[in-house]
C-alpha cells in the first residue's frame, strides 16, 4: 500500500511537472531582424507572456508602435471558441486550438474573420514561429514573426 501511495504521489509530481513545462508557457521576445513582417508594419519591439494550463490560456503582450505602447491581454481556452481580446483595436474576439506543439489561432473584429496565425514551438522550445494572414478587403497577406523564449 506504501508503494502504491509513493508511486501516487510521484505521478502527480510528474503531472505538475509537465504542465509547468508546457512548450508554449513563458516570455517570448520579438527578434524582428530574424522576422518578415508586412510592409509598413511599425512594430518596434513585441514581448509577450503566455501561460498554458489545464486546457486554458493566459496571454499578455506588450507591443511597442511607433513609440506607442500597446497592451492586449486574452483569457481563453484551447476549446476552439470564441473569448474577448482586450486593448487591441483591431480585433476583439480570438479562438484557439491546439495539436501537440502548435496553437491555430482565429482573430475575429465585428463578427467577421480578420487574421489566422499558426504558432509552432520548436523542438528545443527556445523558438516560436508565427506565419500569420492579415485578411483585408484589399487582399490578404502573409507574414512571419520570430518569438525567442526568454529566461525567467
Amino acid at each position: 500500500m506504501r508503494i502504491l501511495r509513493v508511486l501516487c504521489a510521484l505521478l502527480l509530481f510528474a503531472l505538475t511537472a509537465l504542465a509547468a513545462d508546457d512548450s508554449f508557457t513563458g516570455a517570448w521576445k520579438l527578434n524582428l531582424a530574424k522576422s518578415r513582417l508586412l510592409a509598413g508594419d511599425t512594430t518596434k519591439s513585441d514581448v509577450y507572456h503566455l501561460v498554458v494550463e489545464d486546457g486554458t490560456l493566459k496571454f499578455t503582450d506588450e507591443v511597442v508602435l511607433d513609440g506607442a505602447v500597446h497592451n492586449i491581454t486574452v483569457d481563453a481556452k484551447l476549446d476552439g471558441k470564441y473569448y474577448p481580446i482586450k486593448g487591441d483595436s483591431e480585433t476583439d474576439a480570438v479562438s484557439y486550438h491546439r495539436n501537440g506543439n502548435i496553437l491555430m489561432v482565429t482573430l475575429k473584429k465585428d463578427g467577421k474573420v480578420v487574421g489566422k496565425d499558426k504558432l509552432v514551438v520548436s523542438q528545443d522550445g527556445q523558438i516560436t514561429t508565427v506565419t500569420f494572414t492579415i485578411y483585408s478587403k484589399e487582399k490578404s497577406q502573409t507574414g512571419t514573426a520570430v518569438y525567442e523564449k526568454q529566461a525567467n
